[in-house]
């Protein structure tokens, strides 16, 4: 198990988990404001009782004909960056001339393996952060380019 290649892959997609969660927070604020609010959103949407599961709630609320495969992926998407934010420091079982490993929270007796999570991310997130974009387009929202 190679340790720095899994914390080279927690920080891309925790970062890519974070963008994310702002379009999740520019569509609430703009379903519920006509605009984003960034004091709402700091001062609201970032504590950390906001949780995600409230927000990807929310935006079912918001889109009661939301694309339910596009949820799914979306949960899946928590799932994996909670496995890498979360089962990732010191939790490695057995020894290193063995083979080490991560046990997976639903099965301990089987391990995580975090290269196939990476890749599953990766292919699933581009395609949620595209719909979770066109949603918020969909009811007003905008986007500017600072020059």
């Amino acid at each position: 198990m190679n340790r720095e290649k899994i914390i080279k892959q927690r920080g891309e997609i925790v970062d890519k988990f974070v963008n994310i969660e702002w379009i999740i927070n520019a569509i609430i604020c703009q379903h519920y404001f006509g605009k984003v609010m960034i004091n709402f959103v700091l001062e609201a949407l970032y504590d950390e009782y906001f949780s995600f599961a409230l927000k990807r709630r929310i935006i079912e609320k918001i889109f009661p004909e939301i694309d339910k495969s596009k949820l799914g992926d979306l949960n899946r998407l928590n799932n994996i960056r909670n496995y890498f934010a979360h089962c990732t420091d010191g939790l490695f079982i057995g020894k290193k001339s063995e083979g080490e490993y991560v046990p997976d929270p639903r099965n301990h007796s089987k391990p995580l393996n975090f290269d196939l999570l990476h890749s599953e991310f990766i292919e699933k997130e581009k395609e949620v952060n595209k719909y979770l974009y066109k949603l918020y387009l969909s009811i007003g929202g905008e986007a500017f380019i600072d020059e």
